[in-house]
């Protein structure tokens, strides 16, 4: 009979060096906390902060899309600006 073989490998082992070397990057100074995260610059945006600082996401059928695309075609604003304004509209008539 034929044996089966896994088709999931397995992660390996690291390697004793990978360790070492990690280890060695540790404090030694009676800290015990492991090393801080690198911190990511701050963006340079002139202290004015993103536009639009909140991200929505819409279903939209194929006809919808369609016609939203086309409207941002023709009138040159990207589709976003389109859906904005038209939020913006039904908010003002709620009251909102």
């Amino acid at each position: 009979m034929v044996e089966k073989r896994s088709r999931i490998t397995r992660k390996p082992a690291p390697k004793p060096e990978a360790v070492e070397g990690f280890l060695d990057q540790l404090s030694t100074d009676g800290d015990t906390s492991p090393a801080a995260p690198p911190t990511v610059a701050a963006q340079d945006d002139g202290g004015k902060g993103k536009a639009f600082p909140h991200r929505l996401s819409a279903d939209f059928t194929t006809e919808q899309y369609k016609r939203l695309k086309r409207a941002g075609f023709e009138t040159d604003q990207p589709m976003t600006t389109i859906v904005r304004e038209a939020v913006e509209d039904w908010l003002k008539t709620r009251g909102y």
